[in-house]
């Protein structure tokens, strides 16, 4: 994961806290349960992108043998697959 679990509980808490303050919820659970879901949210998505990213890999790797890792190339076609994976996930990345 690209995100430690503190540097998510500080990015849901900060979301939490625009959402209230802009009262663009009403709450009818506990703030830090509020808290709590919008972080799994968050972990949820970030596991998501991370499989992509693992199978993007595994298929360029197998498929794409002459590409080498990191250049330009690679860059590519690794955007273009996890792109096609997103999209047959029903995943939008952004």
């Amino acid at each position: 994961m690209r995100l430690t679990e503190e540097r998510v509980t500080v990015i849901a808490r900060e979301i939490a806290n625009v959402l209230l303050d802009d009262e663009l919820v009403d709450l009818e659970l506990d703030e830090d349960r509020f808290e709590f879901l919008i972080a799994n949210l968050i972990i949820k998505d970030l596991a998501i992108e991370g499989e992509i990213e693992e199978e993007a890999t595994a298929w360029l790797k197998k498929n794409r043998a002459r590409v080498e890792e990191g250049s330009t190339e690679w860059d590519i076609e690794m955007e273009r697959i996890k792109e096609e994976l997103a999209v047959a996930r029903g995943y939008v990345i952004r």
